[in-house]
């Protein structure tokens, strides 16, 4: 097992900047919750980061099968549950620039098996807040 860390930085009233590896992502709130909104909400990526996700290893599949994948769309939408302050009921929708068939339909399943991301909001994930002095 291996472990990612990142490392997120305020830098201003909601504006954060986070890193992994040399990567770079902000985060930022819309105006109506008292941000700025200069950059997306965190939970707005990770609408992003499942459909890249999925998108890459269906990609990678298909290239190994000889299936046309250049301009394949993923769609990504969650019902907001504003009481719970969480997102759920995920749906995608993969939109395949060439006809769908068997072999197709097999590197999708490649890309449901593969993901991170799809894989840890199956199957949820264990979250440890602690406050460093």
């Amino acid at each position: 097992m291996s472990k990612w860390i990142s490392r997120s930085i305020n830098l201003g009233p909601t504006l954060m900047h986070g890193q992994i590896r040399e990567h770079r992502l902000f985060g930022d709130l819309p105006q109506s919750l008292g941000g700025r909104d200069t950059a997306m909400e965190p939970s707005e990526g990770l609408l992003i980061a499942l459909g890249n996700c999925m998108g890459m290893v269906i990609a990678a599949a298909c290239e190994a099968r000889g299936v046309p994948y250049l301009g394949m769309i993923l769609d990504v939408e969650a019902e907001v549950i504003g009481d719970e302050y969480r997102l759920d009921n995920f749906r995608m929708k993969i939109h395949m620039p060439g006809p769908v068939d068997d072999r197709t339909r097999r590197a999708i399943a490649v890309g449901e098996r593969l993901c991170k991301v799809h894989n840890t909001l199956r199957h949820g994930a264990d979250v440890q807040v602690q406050l460093t002095e």
